[in-house]
């Protein structure tokens, strides 16, 4: 029997494809049309907000740049069996990035890298440095 929210089709008619839902956008010329049920609402019946459950807090944006580094930093330490989220991980992690920010700035006062270098690469290693924090 079909639902109530799909139109009944002409007798003899036979939509390719595998069993279930009709898709989301009907073939050109078909006639029928599917309204599209993708969210759920957050009123009940009698127009009340139903309660929704907390969202976990970030420390970053979820399409932030920091926080698709960090997890570009850590599927990195996952293909290498280790993590981020481990503290001892994250603690020589963080060393290793001071020691390469000592170099930096080494670099810089020996006028190996010029300010607008030294700027730009140590912008970037901070944010390297913020990763663990945006996991």
């Amino acid at each position: 029997m079909p639902s109530s929210v799909e139109p009944a089709r002409p007798a003899g008619h036979h939509t390719p494809g595998p069993p279930g839902p009709a898709p989301a956008t009907p073939p050109v010329g078909d006639g029928s049309r599917v309204i599209p049920f993708g969210r759920r609402t957050t009123r009940t019946s009698r127009g009340h907000r139903t309660p929704q459950p907390p969202q976990p807090e970030r420390t970053a944006a979820p399409d932030s740049p920091q926080q698709r580094l960090a997890l570009d930093v850590e599927a990195w330490f996952i293909a290498h069996q280790a993590t981020l989220t481990d503290e001892a991980a994250a603690h020589v992690y963080r060393t290793t990035l001071d020691f390469l920010q000592l170099m930096l700035t080494s670099s810089h006062a020996e006028e190996r890298l010029s300010p607008d270098e030294y700027q730009h690469l140590t912008g970037m290693m901070q944010v390297l440095r913020d990763a663990p924090d945006a996991l």
